[in-house]
């Protein structure tokens, strides 16, 4: 397989989309961001979105996307040493100075090692040396385990991109060399180097710990980078919009960051503490930026009701004539105005999760509504 290909899939991928981001790669650090899948399921996400424009926000940086290629051409791709391109100006991932992942799906590992080997690169970070990229791997599975992804990684950012971005630039700005940027970003929060870490095991073999290495300033326990407050960012947004996706072009915004209740099954609701909702003003100064281009809102949250505006919120987006999916509803946030809202939206299901069938095991789980509750949201 030769670049072309690959050159012409961008080009017609690109030609779809509006909100891409072209940068003259001369003087800039330059970044190479990866979603560990197709570009129809990559381009869904919010978290690779945001991060996309967050870096692209930055003057001195050019930040370039690069997806897993089709599954038909993979093998081919591999075998003819056709180097892996970016998206945006068709360049090898190899001649960038970071290869950056962002991760949300535990079945995507297998796919950053695949994506490694196509861009030429040592899947092990032990086999790598300082002519090749930084790989840098971040995303929602690293707050909950970072070790899997550890072995192929210089650096893992834990934490919300808002917190990690300006660490990241600062660092890279001020470091002499490679040594002296990872010193750096250790020193920083969210930022976990696992070179910097050996590994302690109990006299069975399970592991006791994982113990700093002697002069490399590692903390003891890595803590995430996370925004105290929303005030002075936007909310993630859909910033390319595309039809070539799994929501068709939706336009993507989140409402409220965290969850409350913390149910005990649920990583997402103690991952993403404090509870923290963005502006309204600023949610609905986006969305009518992006009418535009779309027709159709997603909120997303883990509970959209934690919005305490979320009426305002939902009857604006009405009047400006958006069909409205939520991510999340919990069923004691039910209301008659906010399921009148969604059917003046045009959305006619939603869908709630009991969990069990037992109020006694929903109790252990720490979700306190009842089956009377259940019955009787379904009923309204």
């Amino acid at each position: 397989m030769t670049h072309w290909p690959q050159r012409e899939r961008s080009r017609q991928l690109l030609a779809k989309e509006v909100g891409y981001v072209r940068k003259p790669h001369g003087g800039r650090l330059r970044i190479a961001l990866a979603f560990p899948n197709t570009y129809f399921v990559g381009m869904s996400n919010l978290g690779f979105q945001t991060m996309y424009r967050l870096l692209n926000a930055v003057d001195h940086i050019v930040c370039e996307r690069v997806f897993l290629p089709p599954k038909s051409e993979i093998d081919e791709q591999r075998s003819s040493g056709a180097p892996l391109l970016t998206l945006e100006s068709q360049t090898p991932v190899r001649d960038f100075d970071v290869f950056a992942f962002s991760v949300s799906f535990e079945w995507d590992y297998t796919n950053v090692v695949t994506l490694l080997r196509l861009a030429g690169i040592a899947p092990r970070a032990e086999k790598r040396t300082a002519h090749d990229p930084l790989i840098v791997i971040g995303g929602a599975v690293t707050f909950v385990n970072p070790e899997p992804l550890a072995p192929f990684a210089d650096v893992i950012a834990a934490g919300e991109g808002e917190a990690i971005v300006p660490q990241f630039v600062e660092a890279w700005e001020t470091s002499s060399d490679r040594d002296d940027l990872l010193t750096r970003l250790a020193a920083g929060r969210g930022f976990y180097i696992p070179s910097f870490y050996d590994v302690r095991y109990a006299g069975d073999g399970r592991i006791e710990g994982f113990v700093p290495k002697p002069g490399t300033g590692a903390p003891a326990v890595v803590k995430k980078a996370a925004l105290k407050t929303t005030e002075t960012v936007d909310p993630p947004v859909t910033s390319i919009f595309t039809p070539e996706t799994e929501f068709g072009s939706r336009f993507l915004i989140e409402v409220v960051r965290g969850c409350a209740n913390l149910c005990r099954f649920c990583w997402a609701g103690y991952n993403y503490l404090p509870v923290r909702a963005f502006p309204k003003d600023r949610i609905l100064e986006l969305a009518a930026a992006a009418r535009a281009h779309s027709s159709r809102a997603g909120l997303v949250s883990i509970a959209l009701c934690d919005h305490p505006q979320i009426e305002e919120i939902l009857t604006s987006l009405v009047e400006m004539g958006y069909a409205i999916s939520p991510a999340s509803l919990r069923l004691d946030d039910l209301t008659p105005p906010i399921l009148g809202l969604l059917r003046r939206s045009g959305e006619r299901t939603i869908t709630i999760a009991p969990e069990t069938g037992s109020d006694r095991l929903r109790r252990v789980i720490n979700k306190t509504v009842t089956n009377d509750e259940i019955l009787a949201s379904a009923e309204m």
